[in-house]
């Protein structure tokens, strides 16, 4: 697929970008645009469409942190992109208030590979003594807080923490997630076990484990993009048995939650 010369000129505000990792993440979306359009840009695909008057850019990054700043770059570079949505799946730390098939929206994305390793632990990147991204007189280290836009404001306000159906509405029936706001750690290399995903717990006592989270928050507060982040989980934490996964579910719930997002004004 070659890209599209009338897209990649065109100067035309964009509302919304909703970026997930994969096509599994990013595929269920696709069907809320309407008159889209398909393109690549840097060797991941998108399409251009419309949603409820506003447009939206939909696509795949990439799977990691490296492919999740790059793609976010080259878009927030090439486009007039108002706001930025980060969808995809994640696993659950088991001790926190998740399970499979609820939906965690980012409040603070954790940087889990940020720091200074020593015997005991991981001390905080504030150790080193350099932020990754400064912003007027505040300093981010190892934590990006997505909680703070007039956007997310509002959205809790519309759609506050507790159980929703599959259409969107509070829920108390058999079909209901449950929608969570909290932190979400953001790694190189996902748990593998029980003992590794305690150990972060401990350490970070983040809800969900994702690997594309805080590069794409980060990217977004050097550009001054306000971001939104939400998680359908898939998983637990350290299972790797992915005979025990629900992605359908987890992404289904999680586009339900975004579609309320885009039409809330």
């Amino acid at each position: 697929m070659r890209e599209s010369k009338s897209i990649m000129d065109d100067s035309r505000k964009i509302h919304f970008a909703i970026l997930g990792a994969v096509e599994v993440e990013s595929g269920p979306f696709r069907s809320l645009l309407s008159s889209s359009e398909a393109f690549q840009v840097r060797g991941e695909t998108f399409h251009l469409g419309f949603h409820d008057g506003c447009s939206v850019l939909l696509g795949t990054t990439g799977i990691g942190k490296v492919n999740a700043a790059v793609t976010t770059a080259a878009l927030l570079e090439r486009f007039s992109i108002s706001e930025v949505f980060n969808i995809g799946c994640a696993g659950a730390f088991v001790q926190g208030p998740l399970r499979i098939g609820d939906v965690l929206v980012t409040r603070n994305a954790l940087c889990g590979d940020e720091g200074v390793l020593v015997e005991g632990g991981v001390l905080p990147s504030g150790a080193i003594g350099f932020p990754l991204v400064v912003q007027g007189q505040e300093e981010f280290f190892d934590a990006f807080p997505l909680d703070r836009s007039a956007r997310f404001a509002k959205i809790l306000q519309e759609m506050p923490a507790g159980f929703y159906g599959p259409d969107g509405q509070p829920s108390s029936g058999e079909q209901h997630f449950q929608l969570v706001y909290g932190p979400s750690l953001t790694v190189g290399m996902v748990s593998g076990d029980a003992e590794v995903a305690h150990r972060r717990f401990s350490r970070y006592e983040a809800f969900a484990e994702n690997m594309e989270g805080s590069a794409v928050a980060q990217t977004c507060f050097r550009y001054g993009i306000p971001v939104m982040e939400c998680r359908g989980i898939s998983n637990m934490v350290g299972d790797r048995d992915k005979r025990n996964w629900q992605m359908d579910a987890a992404m289904l719930h999680c586009r339900t939650i975004v579609q309320k997002w885009l039409e809330i004004r």
